[in-house]
């Protein structure tokens, strides 16, 4: 057996997946559900009542120490001082070039200690990155990835089910901030955040519970739901995802994250100059939405085309199962970035006609 098949890592909830017919692929190094039933009535369960992802394949640090604060102004593009204990924040780590290492959410439980969710691909590197610009901070972090899971419970049914089998006022609980509390005695981290476009939360906690507190959650009726509605409840509502819309070769401000990149008078974090240079002057290319007008699947990297020149490609793209038809994000030349202008995406050897259209697609929170 090779070393790439014995390193793929499996979940707390793997035997529960398999228990439900989910079908597995490999993603950024673990075994994941892609889907249950189907990708279709997963997501649509998501838009109308609630579904529950398994996303203990992304990865959390804690990071602890009296400099916390000013060590992760230095390393992020957003301001901190937005923040307040059981507050979190989206944000982007940047290389120096202003192009992106990953984004991520902390949140602030006390000013000398953060948790970080960052992205399944990026453990390794994101640790990498923030252990070697620690220099005379004093922080401590600690990888928690493998030995916590995290579950999203995403859906306009999320409080009314999640209610009863908490002990805290989720009411109390607005977008971005997070309790510690217990789900039926087993204790949990829980944030209102999520990938989907709905209300909802995201919850984090020891391996250990992770059957336990799937199986409340399942019990109310939601939905288990895999990567592939993950992805298209994520499009729809335009929500940038690491290696598509932004990467180490595009900047937030050209994925039309420039609202994250924040002045921070006197603090010169990791890609300020350059990031505060393109907010003002602009880009020559930037992140639009896509829909395409004849009869086709948009998918990533297919070439966008206009007058017969090629003006960029797409990101990210598939059938929207709310909108019923397909949709799109690509990375174009700022001057055909207007909204109307009519364009072309090529797809097996053909153009097929495509418009540029407003986004998001689809947004309810």
């Amino acid at each position: 057996m090779s070393k790439e098949i014995n390193d793929i890592k499996k979940t707390a909830l793997y035997e529960i997946h398999l228990k439900h017919g989910a079908r597995m692929v490999s993603f950024a190094g673990w075994e994941m559900p892609v889907q249950y039933e189907s990708i279709i009535k997963e997501h649509e369960a998501v838009r109308s009542y609630a579904g529950i992802f398994d996303i203990s394949h992304m990865g959390e640090f804690l990071l602890e120490g009296k400099d916390v604060i000013e060590f992760l102004q230095y390393i992020m593009i957003n301001d901190l001082k937005l923040l307040e204990p059981s507050k979190g924040q989206y944000s982007c780590m940047c290389y120096e070039n202003g192009t992106v290492i990953d984004d991520l959410v902390y949140y602030e439980e006390n000013p000398e200690r953060f948790r970080m969710i960052v992205n399944a691909a990026n453990i390794e590197k994101d640790f990498q990155w923030l252990t070697d610009h620690l220099e005379e901070f004093d922080v401590k972090i600690t990888n928690l990835s493998m030995k916590r899971s995290r579950i999203a419970f995403q859906g306009p049914k999320a409080d009314e089910n999640l209610q009863p089998l908490v002990d805290v006022d989720l009411s109390q609980i607005n977008r971005f901030y997070f309790a510690h509390c217990n789900i039926q005695s087993n204790p949990i981290f829980i944030a209102r955040t999520g990938y989907t476009g709905e209300r909802g939360f995201e919850i984090s906690f020891e391996n250990e519970f992770a059957e336990k507190i799937w199986n409340s959650l399942l019990n109310t009726g939601a939905s288990p739901a895999g990567l592939g509605a993950r992805d298209s409840l994520r499009l729809e509502a335009c929500y940038s995802l690491y290696g598509h819309e932004i990467s180490n070769s595009i900047t937030p401000v050209e994925a039309g994250l420039s609202w994250l990149v924040k002045p921070k008078e006197g603090i010169d974090y990791i890609g300020k100059e350059v990031l505060m240079n393109q907010k003002s002057e602009g880009t020559k290319r930037t992140i639009v939405g896509l829909n395409l007008v004849d009869k086709g699947i948009i998918r990533e990297h297919f070439k966008i085309f206009k007058n017969g020149n090629n003006i960029g490609y797409v990101t990210s793209g598939g059938y929207s199962p709310t909108l019923k038809k397909t949709i799109g994000l690509g990375l174009v030349e700022k001057q055909y970035s207007e909204i109307g202008t009519k364009i072309e995406i090529e797809i097996r050897n053909k153009l097929l006609g495509g418009e540029i259209v407003t986004t998001p697609f689809y947004r309810n929170v």
